[in-house]
């Protein structure tokens, strides 16, 4: 009978215990995110570029340049639409130019494709408000199709 109840309070013990560490885990924040440097995202970008565009040795060489400055201009910019939309069109130029035709028509469209979905991400984050409850996704109303009943 001492047997029984020193597992039941010993199993309940650890019931609380672990109840307690997830609560405590809740609560903490997650670490940062590191943010990659220029050269690692132009090394990962060319990889994807290199497995969908089947890019020889020598444009992977090439397209690593290119990208590795793009995106130093890009994380050193604080410039206006326009100017970002002249470094791309710059950027495009550059890369039309180590593509082959085939590889770049390939190329613009895998961007219109991905042009596609992002600008949801892009129009979302812009008519957010910046502050109050609306932004807090635990604080903001929830809304049903369902009709209020009072």
């Amino acid at each position: 009978m001492k047997a029984v109840k020193i597992l039941s309070m010993t199993f309940v013990m650890s019931v609380l215990c672990v109840g307690m560490m997830f609560a405590q885990q809740q609560g903490q924040k997650p670490s940062p995110k590191v943010k990659a440097t220029p050269e690692e995202r132009a090394t990962k970008q060319v990889e994807m570029m290199k497995k969908t565009l089947n890019l020889t040795p020598d444009q992977v060489t090439k397209m690593q340049a290119i990208q590795t400055q793009f995106n130093k201009d890009q994380e050193a910019s604080k410039g206006t639409k326009q100017d970002m939309k002249a470094k791309m069109d710059a950027y495009d130029a550059q890369v039309k130019g180590v593509l082959t035709p085939d590889q770049y028509k390939k190329y613009v469209d895998q961007k219109a494709e991905k042009a596609k979905t992002e600008p949801a991400k892009v129009e979302k984050s812009a008519t957010q408000p910046s502050a109050g409850a609306a932004t807090h996704p635990h604080k903001a109303e929830k809304k049903t199709d369902k009709p209020q009943t009072k």
